[in-house]
């Protein structure tokens, strides 16, 4: 059995700066839960509350405090969950029967605020991969690409049949960018400004406007998609840069869409359970890599702390990389 690690991470300054609207929120929940089954208020609820504070810890320091029911949360809540679950396991070194408590408890709430009718629909429920063997050490995988993997998913999308040029050209933003989902799918045409090779006021989580640019190559495929598209006044009528056909008519292309498309690039090299932040995190890891400069990365990943950068987008080392990193630097000093 593997020895069970403790983290004191949750300090009361931690505490202190969550968010108190989503405290209130929570509260309610938690009053009804005892009104139902008060005999469990200091055993499970007490457990559920006080794993429900670190998941509002971790909204406070990674998405700004994001309100619970906000129209941000609903539409980023996967990629708020899957964060989350590598936190559990990264910084706070928990096992996998842990998380799955953890989420429990945090679906429980939204479970119940949908019933209320406080909110339309339950944010991640069917849509985030649960855990599996709850003996195994890995909780969620994290993929970090090499700059072949990266070079061998080009090719196979410039070159197989079966993808086409809106393929190649996400692929080329998402990585380029290391931006999220949420703002590669509101990109548009409007926003977009070719010489400076960048997307303009693009709306991201919570409302922040960020910037979306890219490199060369997948400037030349815009400028051949924008050609493209001329040829079809349906096509050109539509703002938005990624659209799919659907009954004959075209329409802007869903975040599943887009979420599905990128999980077809983990098949090129054998990744099953590959998902768009694996891209953006593989973008910011290699930029560190291959710089140094780590301020670099967390300003690309717009991280207000490079801190986040190193804990939540950086490839673990092992012991031996680093030792034959400190015989290198020793080198260079004799």
């Amino acid at each position: 059995m593997s020895k069970i690690s403790h983290v004191q991470y949750f300090t009361q300054e931690r505490l202190d700066k969550i968010n108190p609207e989503n405290i209130k929120k929570y509260d309610k929940y938690l009053q009804s839960c005892i009104i139902r089954n008060k005999d469990v208020e200091g055993t499970t609820y007490n457990v559920y509350k006080n794993y429900f504070k670190q998941f509002l810890v971790y909204l406070s320091e990674n998405w700004n405090n994001i309100d619970l029911y906000s129209e941000e949360f609903m539409e980023d809540a996967v990629d708020i969950m899957e964060g989350f679950m590598s936190f559990c396991q990264d910084t706070l070194l928990n096992h996998k029967k842990i998380i799955n408590t953890k989420l429990s408890a945090i679906s429980s709430f939204y479970i119940w605020s949908a019933k209320r009718g406080l909110i339309k629909y339950h944010p991640f429920q069917g849509k985030l991969d649960r855990m599996k063997g709850e003996r195994e050490e890995t909780i969620i995988s994290s993929y970090y690409l090499t700059e072949d993997q990266v070079q061998t998913i080009r090719q196979t999308l410039a070159s197989d049949s079966k993808y086409d040029i809106q393929d190649q050209l996400l692929f080329e933003i998402a990585y380029n960018s290391a931006n999220r989902i949420g703002a590669l799918d509101r990109l548009t045409l409007t926003s977009l400004d070719l010489d400076e090779m960048v997307f303009k006021n693009i709306r991201e989580k919570e409302g922040y406007i960020v910037e979306v640019v890219f490199e060369d190559l997948a400037k030349e495929l815009l400028e051949e998609w924008i050609n493209m598209r001329k040829d079809d006044y349906d096509k050109l009528a539509i703002d938005a840069v990624f659209i799919t056909k659907t009954n004959g008519e075209w329409k802007k292309s869903s975040k599943l869409t887009l979420y599905n498309k990128i999980k077809r690039y983990g098949k090129i090299i054998g990744i099953d359970d590959f998902r768009p932040h694996c891209i953006r995190k593989s973008r910011l890891n290699n930029i560190y890599e291959e710089t140094g400069d780590l301020a670099l990365a967390a300003e690309l990943g717009n991280h207000k702390s490079t801190e986040t950068t190193r804990s939540f987008y950086t490839r673990k080392k092992s012991k031996s990389e680093v030792r034959d990193k400190i015989n290198a630097l020793k080198n260079k000093t004799e």
